[in-house]
């Protein structure tokens, strides 16, 4: 147990140097403009009906399947 511990401590170390050495890579304006646009496309897509819809047939899904298996003798 305790190798177990020590080799998965191990492997998330080499992970965090790896992330690491991969972002320093990515130049900062990049990383800041990616981020922007993401932003700005976001809050376009929040505006519209869109999202609405999208939630309310997932909450009529979730009311239905949780009806039915209520329902469902047991």
């Amino acid at each position: 147990m305790a190798r177990q511990r020590r080799c998965a401590l191990a492997l998330m170390q080499q992970q965090r140097v790896q992330a690491v050495t991969q972002v320093q890579r990515i130049p900062l304006p990049l990383a800041m403009g990616v981020a922007f646009a993401s932003g700005f496309i976001l809050q376009k897509f929040f505006n519209t009906p869109a999202p609405r819809t999208l939630m309310n047939w997932y909450l009529t899904y979730q009311a239905f399947s949780q009806g039915a298996s209520h329902n469902a003798p047991g």
